[in-house]
């Protein structure tokens, strides 16, 4: 059972994660990073930082749908009949949320900050991976979160390009564009710059029919590609620190203290309630709620409660942080109020539940 328990909590995690950083990937990343080679580090940091938001979820899912198929089989009414208890019936699950929260805070501690190092390294260098003499002519290359668009129709020399055409668009409705019969790239130590000769400007306001024309000389453009020396980022976020740096960072002004309390929650929330989440799904599943066969829509109904209530915790530990830091007590007051939900829910008697989940069903036996 432990085996099979573990086996399908990775499977489950991995898919859910696995289909959050798809969605995530296709989404919000720009298309400058999405076709370059920092897609794969990209990738693989995003799944291991909801890979640590999703174990949770995927334990108790995974446990509670093999306990439905338990209890739909008669396996636990005959591992009752022959002398098991209760704790020994959910012991190989139990072991298996300790295990999965003790891993839960290894990701979450070490390899959720290296994550983070990864998508923002991805983000910030990936545009900037783009060497000039990379591109081929006559194609459109998209930059700026798909806010410029470069073209040119020839190579001349090893950095000079012929027919070149520059437009941006900005948020306001307003474009830019730029033509010129000849470019230069110019590489310094941190971009690569475009010299245009002859460039003819043409910018357009929102709601404006005809544009304003000036010709131009030397024009010198920032191509936002690859300079001579290799793209690092100057900034460090909270989110990538490790545990030692991170827990000496807690100073600074109250929004900068509020931003800390946020990531610690995060940091420590879904670990934590890891074993609260199985021993209810768990529970509900023994009693018989998650009927596979007559009524497999109670199963699905106890999955999909569990992914909405995680998701509602974590939003709504965002937003009361962001709201005043001294909610943070209350945040805790809940996820107390949670462990003590797991504990009773284990401890009362299987009838005194039903009863309570379903008195109408007490009511026919009457």
């Amino acid at each position: 059972m432990f085996v099979q328990l573990l086996v399908a909590s990775l499977v489950v995690t991995s898919v859910l994660s696995s289909i959050l950083t798809l969605v995530l990937l296709f989404t919000d990343v720009p298309s400058a990073v999405l076709y370059s080679r920092a897609i794969l580090p990209l990738a693989l940091g995003s799944l291991s930082i909801h890979f640590c938001s999703f174990l949770p979820v995927g334990v108790a899912i995974a446990a509670t749908w093999y306990y439905t198929n338990l209890v739909a089989d008669h396996a636990i009414q005959v591992l009752y009949a022959t002398g098991f208890s209760y704790f020994s019936v959910v012991l190989p699950a139990l072991l298996v949320a300790l295990l999965a929260t003790t891993f839960g805070f290894y990701l979450s501690l070490v390899e959720a900050p290296r994550g983070w190092s990864r998508v923002l390294d991805a983000m910030y260098l990936g545009p900037k991976e783009v060497d000039p003499s990379t591109l081929e002519p006559q194609r459109f290359y998209i930059q700026n979160n798909n806010s410029r668009t470069f073209y040119f129709g020839r190579w001349l020399t090893n950095d000079e390009v012929a027919e070149v055409f520059l437009q941006e668009r900005n948020d306001d409705g307003s474009e830019k564009s730029i033509s010129a019969p000849t470019g230069k790239f110019v590489k310094t130590p941190s971009t690569s710059l475009l010299y245009l000769a002859d460039a003819v400007l043409e910018t357009r306001k929102a709601g404006e029919r005809s544009p304003t024309i000036i010709n131009i000389k030397k024009l010198w453009i920032d191509s936002g590609m690859r300079g001579s020396a290799t793209p690092e980022r100057s900034s460090t976020y909270l989110a990538e620190l490790g545990s030692v740096a991170f827990a000496a960072a807690y100073e600074g002004d109250t929004n900068y203290q509020r931003e800390w309390m946020r990531e610690a929650f995060k940091r420590t929330i879904p670990p934590i309630l890891t074993v609260t989440y199985l021993l209810v799904g768990v529970r509900l599943a023994l009693l018989g709620l998650g009927g596979r066969r007559e009524r497999p829509w109670k199963l699905y109904a106890i999955c999909v409660g569990i992914m909405v209530h995680h998701a509602i915790l974590l939003l709504g530990t965002d937003a009361l942080i962001l709201r005043d830091r001294r909610l943070a007590w209350a945040i805790v007051a809940v996820i107390a109020i949670e462990i003590c939900i797991g504990i009773v829910v284990n401890s009362v008697s299987p009838a005194a539940i039903r009863d309570a989940l379903l008195p109408s069903s007490r009511h026919r036996r009457c």
